[in-house]
């Protein structure tokens, strides 16, 4: 492996990560701005607390309250570290994603060069994954995607390769950074522990010598997941009771997506089955469905993928790749089928990030594998030319395909711009001296990184339901804008349909109601 080429990549993929974020001003989108926001909490000494409620699903009932109990904690730390130095800004939150993300590419070198020993091959992989189409706006953002790709992936890569028992240590570590950066990272333990097992059938020795070598590589492993993990653990048993809060697994019970903000709702089996099995089951089939078609273009890079698969499917028995094999299964089948859902609407995007590198390093694969079978029926094809030219014309593709992205969520539909109408909202308090009021709003936690107001979230119900949740929280505003909940299109509508809510202002599309009487 070439030391020059890994610090090349590194220094390459540092400028393409700059180039975006240069663009991004803002957290952008409801994730990003929460975990900003709990960030700038930690780095200004609030610890894990948060000043607004962006679900009802822990059942809270004041301000502020725990944080991090859906969402899991790490890209909020890593955010704070720069804060604690440089100030809360959200520029010095970006700085570690962007850096941090840029060790990505050299990973699918490193896997790319160690299946196949071929320079070529291992820079194809680098440069798909520099280009990494519908990810590239979101690397280098105070978000889940980049602590998770790569605690992920390094954690499927030391599973792979490693023999000692540092190798196992430090997946374990791997594996619980993941886990400490999304809830579903507790599945790449699966993985990891049971390619150990694996490789101990494979090495024939006795049962006994066997068991005990499974059972010492496991409890490594172990270690180190709990060496990350354990903190967290007993945060939570001081505050919620549990090692780990429930409100994340009530998404199972989702009848739609709209679910996860109810309020007043109690989201179990028995909810879950009063959707109707016919809904169940149609719901299940288009989350299968739609799983193949985000991995096909999210993962695949739309004309990627079925090289991506060929390579895959060819090195099936090897142990690099085994490890991110199960886990691609395993995680598949538990967006589309478990968490049908969330699965949909980004789980299974932000959570196959692990995989980027294997999958980037499987194309080269792939497309040699195929070129090669064409070359066999077609003497008139050179195999080695015909592999370098196709290379070439895939990072091109890539590259292409990346900038469409970037163009078209970045800089063409303005990511600075988005929440304008909160800005305007907060200037508009300030102006009548009102600086920390309570605020309902569909994004609490963009609401509060502009304005500085608590806030909760709108809730997925009628008029009744948003009314029992201010009067909750002692919520005096609320913001109500072209992405309101369906049982209150009514209300937008028509502004004047309910007494309690007295239209105040309007900026743009969103409407500001001042919440009154009973």
């Amino acid at each position: 492996m070439n030391r020059r080429d890994l610090i090349a990549i590194y220094l390459l993929t540092l400028l393409a990560r700059i180039a975006v974020a240069a663009f991004q001003a803002q957290p952008g989108y409801m994730d990003a701005y929460y975990y900003t926001v709990g960030a700038q909490r930690l780095a200004e000494g609030y610890g894990f607390t948060e000043p607004y409620v962006w679900n009802y699903l822990d059942d809270p009932s004041s301000l502020p309250h725990p944080s991090h109990l859906y969402w899991m904690p790490l890209p909020s730390i890593v955010g704070a570290l720069p804060m604690t130095v440089f100030g809360p800004t959200f520029r010095a939150a970006q700085a570690p994603f962007v850096m941090l993300s840029a060790t990505l590419p050299p990973i699918a070198y490193a896997i790319a060069w160690r299946a196949t020993s071929q320079r070529r091959a291992a820079w194809i992989a680098a440069l798909l994954m520099v280009f990494s189409g519908y990810y590239l706006p979101f690397w280098g953002v105070p978000e889940s995607f980049t602590t998770y790709a790569v605690a992920g992936s390094l954690a499927l890569l030391l599973a792979g390769v490693g023999k000692s028992k540092a190798a196992a240590l430090a997946a374990g570590v791997c594996a619980g950074l993941a886990h400490l950066s999304r809830a579903d990272g507790l599945l790449l333990l699966i993985p990891v522990l049971l390619n150990a097992e694996l490789r101990m059938q494979n090495e024939r020795r006795s049962f006994l010598h066997s068991a005990f070598r499974i059972l010492h590589s496991s409890s490594i492993v172990l270690l180190g997941y709990l060496v990350v993990m354990l903190p967290w653990f007993l945060r939570n048993l001081s505050v919620i009771g549990a090692p780990l809060s429930t409100a994340g697994t009530q998404s199972l019970w989702l009848c739609d997506y709209d679910e996860l903000f109810s309020f007043g709702v109690t989201l179990d089996v028995s909810h879950w089955l009063g959707c109707g099995i016919e809904r169940i089951l149609a719901a299940k089939a288009r989350g299968l469905g739609m799983g193949l078609v985000h991995l096909a273009a999210e993962n695949g890079l739309i004309f990627v993928a079925p090289l991506m698969a060929v390579g895959l499917w060819a090195r099936r028995r090897d142990r690099l790749f085994r490890p991110a094999i199960l886990y691609l299964a395993l995680l598949f089948l538990t967006m589309t089928l478990a968490f049908t859902f969330v699965g949909d609407r980004g789980g299974l995007f932000h959570s196959s990030g692990a995989l980027m590198p294997f999958l980037c390093a499987a194309a080269p694969i792939g497309l040699d594998a195929i070129v090669r079978l064409v070359a066999r029926r077609r003497r008139t094809w050179h195999a080695a030319t015909a592999s370098r030219v196709f290379g070439a014309g895939m990072v091109a593709l890539a590259a292409l395909l990346s900038l469409v992205v970037v163009w078209n969520r970045v800089i063409g539909q303005d990511w600075n711009g988005t929440d304008t109408a909160y800005r305007q909202v907060g200037a508009w308090l300030a102006g009548q001296g009102d600086t920390d009021s309570i605020v309902m709003a569909g994004n609490p936690p963009g609401f509060t990184f502009h304005t500085g107001h608590p806030s909760i979230v709108t809730p997925n119900g009628d008029v009744d339901t948003l009314v029992e949740a201010a009067r909750r929280f002692g919520a005096k505003w609320l913001i109500l804008d072209a992405n309101r909940p369906r049982p209150l299109a009514a209300l937008y509508d028509d502004p004047n349909l309910d007494a309690r809510l007295k239209l105040t202002q309007t900026f743009g599309k969103a409407s500001v109601f001042e919440i009154v009487g009973p």
